[in-house]
Order: C-alpha cells, then sequence, then structure tokens
C-alpha cells in the first residue's frame, strides 16, 4: 500500500487589510456611507491572510498601527483566531483628528511578542503595504465653536426677540 504524504511548508501571509466597522459613529448628512468619528467611538480594522491562521498571545498581543491625522495609533487585537480575518480595534481619544481619512501604515502589523502560525505550524509573513487614507471614515473631535455677533436691538417691556443660533457642525 502506497500513503501519499502532503507536507505545508508555504507560510501564510496578509493578503489585504482594510478599515471594517465603526461603533459609535454617525452617518455624514452628506454622504450617508462616511462615517464620522468623534472622541470615544471604536475604530475596527481587519487584516486577511491567505489562510487561517493561530494567534498565540501569551507573551504579547499583536497591533496594527493605523494613521489618524499626522499621529500614528496602535489598535489591538481583538478576534479571529483559527480564521483568516483577525480583527483590531482602538478608541478615538480626544485630540485625534483626520479630515482626509484613516490609514493604515506600511508594515501595520506588529507580533509584540505573539505568534501567528497556521495549522502546519508555518509563521506567517507580516510584511503589508500601506493603505491610503479611506475618506468612508473620518475623525472630528474638535469642539465646535459658536460665534455669537451682537448688533444692536432694544425692546421694551411689551416686546420680545428670539435669537437663533445655528451651528455648522454636523455632529
Amino acid at each position: 500500500s502506497l500513503t501519499t504524504l502532503t507536507v505545508d511548508t508555504l507560510a501564510p501571509s496578509v493578503s489585504s487589510l482594510a478599515l471594517t466597522s465603526a461603533t459609535g459613529s454617525v452617518a455624514s448628512p452628506g454622504d450617508a456611507t462616511v462615517k464620522l468619528l468623534n472622541a470615544t467611538d471604536t475604530l475596527s480594522a481587519t487584516v486577511t491572510f491567505t489562510e487561517g491562521v493561530t494567534v498565540v498571545t501569551t507573551a504579547g498581543p499583536p497591533t496594527l498601527a493605523l494613521v489618524i491625522g499626522s499621529s500614528t495609533v496602535q489598535a489591538n487585537y481583538v478576534s479571529g483566531s483559527g480564521t483568516d480575518s483577525l480583527v483590531f480595534t482602538t478608541t478615538i481619544s480626544s485630540g485625534q483628528n483626520d479630515a482626509n481619512g484613516v490609514a493604515i501604515a506600511f508594515n501595520a502589523l506588529s507580533l509584540n511578542g505573539a505568534t501567528l502560525q497556521d495549522s502546519s505550524g508555518n509563521s506567517s509573513v507580516i510584511t503589508s503595504v500601506a493603505v491610503s487614507d479611506n475618506a468612508a471614515y473620518l475623525v472630528d473631535t474638535t469642539a465646535p465653536i459658536a460665534k455669537l455677533e451682537a448688533g444692536s436691538l432694544t425692546l421694551t417691556q411689551t416686546q420680545s426677540g428670539t435669537l437663533q443660533v445655528r451651528s455648522e457642525e454636523r455632529r
């Protein structure tokens, strides 16, 4: 009897990176597909591999580098071990702003002591291209500023007046 043995020596690698969802965000009034994020909102990104990977975080969890404005922010690994898609999240902080959209940095995945391996024990290749600004995920944590310009208005005791305040802030 002849037995065929298949040996897997091909390491899994990153096939795509994408921003995938936002919790707490509001839809842009001008385009419902654009998510407007503010402080305390959560942004999720997914790293997809060429095959399923098991994540071992005993020595530390992996992170994913996102670019919000001019700052690099680390998103933390939250789920996906055993599948080909790993999910990372970050919470938007006060002071973070990005009018062009959040990006994913070049070689964004850092192991930080974690291991990512396929079912045959091959360690994954974690290099990746950068993902440019995604205009579907905009960050604005700057509080709106109301400007009130006073004119002159004189009311007698029997008259009343109305003051209207209009904000250009859409959130």
